[in-house]
């Protein structure tokens, strides 16, 4: 190998660039390169080229079309069954199902409410405890206001009266659907835009501990004498704010619902691969534990921003925790006639459109199913030591401690892949290793070496010439000059 870089010989030197080229190649390792240099038969070496060329062609198309696809960035997806020692735990959003609290809106607004009359208790005995109870007039809430649906509602500690492991956050305002009105709810458990941890269980021994919620619907202060009573129960992920009327469970009084729960874990790629997932918990860290921590947070905080922006009020179907006003119902077909009031409609709708394509999917989310069984509370849970009334309506959520499904994406090709599947299409096309395209190289190296050479010393001979040829002009000058 020393000898192969050493100073070319005087022999090479008169050596042609194709024939050193020959002379190279025919010592290569490439038996199909080798192959067609010491082939004399003209027929037979064209023949060889011709295979040569047309599986090189093959050779750099597959790969072509291969590198096009990894460019692509595919993935899998992988089903897995994970059996973790904690388990993100849900949130719990309620709300009770009649929206205001008799009591307090009679407080509020006496003149509204008179005293019932007798044939109004002998049907509804409940609905007159006493005789200073005071029935509203028919018709007396259809003007509320959201202040006053906020609070004329039910207080929490009335309606949670037991299992609560925090404050309940609340009251807040959510859309009953189906009536058109503002409901105060409240939460347990729930982290969007909050700087706490989410709650975690954790395995005690074998099984991990259930939760367990026993509510009062407070049947007493049904505001119309002929209204169910009730409560909406929702369970979801912690950082997701939730509508219980449109994802919750209706839960009547005097009932024991057990809810098993079951788990499904989605972790997808960021860009560029096509799932273009957005880590939410990495942002929220970086922000200072500040900001939405899912996609659905992410798309309500953009209406939320649209309309504070536009109408310095924001809409009541918007989930993210509001710090301003809600826009009353009776002035929004206003303000949407009107327009934005803080600048061009067309550059607030660009925005809006914008920041939407910016809330991707998260990376990582967990996702809650379950299912309900509904039975009456027995006599034995009303005469334990945690005796309940049997006009209370209590929860226990189970958790599947078994198994978790985890779906997983992942890259379909790594890179040491990539490059074992090329190095099998070298071989399959050309019959070449790894080896033997590092001799390809140096057999490139050589000529190149050899044609710079080469030149170098054709350019040294021709100053050579000119040297001499000036040498033999001056003696002839001197010669000339003499005579």
């Amino acid at each position: 190998m020393a000898d192969e870089f050493s100073e070319t010989s005087p022999l090479e030197k008169e050596t042609s660039v194709k024939g050193y080229a020959s002379k190279v190649f025919k010592e290569s390792s490439v038996s199909a390169v080798s192959a067609i240099v010491s082939t004399g038969n003209t027929p037979r070496k064209v023949f060889r080229i011709l295979v040569f060329v047309l599986f090189t062609v093959g050779f750099l198309y597959q790969c072509v079309k291969f590198l096009t696809y990894i460019l692509t960035y595919p993935t899998v997806v992988n089903i897995e069954i994970d059996r973790p020692a904690e388990y993100l735990a849900p949130a719990y959003t309620f709300c009770n199902y009649n929206r205001i609290k008799r009591s307090k809106f009679c407080s509020k607004y006496p003149n509204s409410c008179s005293n019932p009359n007798k044939e109004l208790c002998n049907t509804y005995p409940d609905y007159c405890r006493d005789n200073t109870t005071k029935v509203p007039k028919e018709d007396s809430i259809e003007n509320l206001s959201m202040e006053d649906a906020m609070d004329l509602g039910h207080d929490s500690k009335n309606l949670l009266i037991r299992g609560a492991w925090e404050d309940p956050e609340g009251p807040f305002l959510r859309l009953n659907a189906e009536e058109q009105v503002p409901v105060a709810c409240y939460s347990l458990g729930v982290r969007v835009d909050d700087p706490r941890d989410a709650r975690y269980k954790k395995k005690d021994g074998w099984e991990v501990t259930d939760d367990e919620f026993v509510f009062d619907a407070e049947e007493k202060e049904i505001f119309y004498p002929d209204s169910k009573p009730g409560i909406l129960f929702a369970l979801h992920s912690p950082f997701d704010a939730v509508d219980p009327f449109e994802e919750g469970i209706f839960m009547k009084p005097g009932y024991l619902y057990r809810i098993k729960l079951q788990m499904m874990r989605e972790e997808l790629l960021p860009h560029p691969y096509k799932t273009d997932c957005l880590n939410y918990t990495e942002k929220w860290l970086k922000a200072g534990r500040t900001g939405p921590r899912s996609q659905e947070m992410c798309r309500h905080r953009c209406g939320q921003d649209f309309f504070e922006n536009c109408f310095n009020c924001t809409f009541i179907e918007i989930l993210y925790p509001k710090k301003i006003r809600i826009c009353e119902k009776i002035a929004l077909d206003d303000l949407f006639e009107k327009g934005c009031s803080s600048g061009n409609n067309y550059e607030n709708a660009v925005f809006l459109e914008s920041c939407f394509k910016n809330c991707k999917d998260d990376c990582s989310r967990t996702k809650f199913s379950y299912r309900v069984q509904e039975s009456y509370i027995t006599r034995k849970m009303m005469s334990n030591s945690t005796r309940i009334s049997s006009r209370t309506i209590k929860v226990k959520v189970y958790f599947d401690h078994s198994e978790i499904l985890t779906i997983r994406y992942q890259p379909q090709y790594q890179e040491v892949e990539a490059f074992s599947y090329i190095g099998g299409f070298i071989g399959i096309w050309l019959g070449i290793s790894l080896v033997q395209v590092a001799d390809v190289f140096e057999s490139i190296f050589r000529i190149s070496r050899y044609i710079f050479k080469k030149g170098m010393s054709a350019c040294s001979m021709k100053s050579e010439e000119r040297r001499e040829s000036a040498v033999i002009n001056n003696d002839k000058l001197t010669l000339k000059g003499q005579a």
